[in-house]
């Protein structure tokens, strides 16, 4: 089995996919089958603490998927939110410190948010292009 589970036909329509629990969390597994439930019905069994079984059948019954490609577009998928899912979760200090002073700097909040904000390197170039100009100076 490589890192990402194996793969079986049951009765030749199914496909039968073992994910790695390590690597995909469970919202993840079911952000991945929504994303699927168009041309799949997915039902989703914990195997045990490391794996999880997702089995994919085709809704048209005279669809026949093929089991290859569809393992390596649901693993695909499954990594792709896993990766969102990890960058939301290092980045949303950012996002929020960036979000409370864009409010603030539209007069939308009363009080602006504490703490310093800033980029002092591009605020000591005289020509950047780009600039966050919220620090006062001394």
């Amino acid at each position: 089995m490589d890192q990402f589970g194996s793969i079986r036909t049951p009765d030749g329509r199914c496909i039968v996919i073992e994910i790695d629990r390590g690597i995909v969390s469970d919202e993840v597994l079911l952000k991945t089958c929504y994303w699927f439930s168009r041309d799949f019905t997915c039902e989703t069994h914990g195997r045990n603490d490391q794996l999880a079984e997702v089995v994919l059948t085709p809704r048209d019954s005279t669809t026949v998927a093929d089991p290859a490609s569809t393992k390596d577009a649901f693993i695909t998928s499954a990594m792709d939110f896993a990766l969102r899912e990890r960058i939301e979760t290092k980045t949303s200090g950012i996002r929020d410190v960036l979000l409370a002073k864009a409010f603030s700097e539209s007069g939308v909040l009363e009080d602006e948010p504490l703490g310093v904000f800033g980029d002092a390197v591009e605020e000591a170039k005289t020509d950047g292009m780009f600039k966050i100009l919220g620090n006062p100076r001394p």
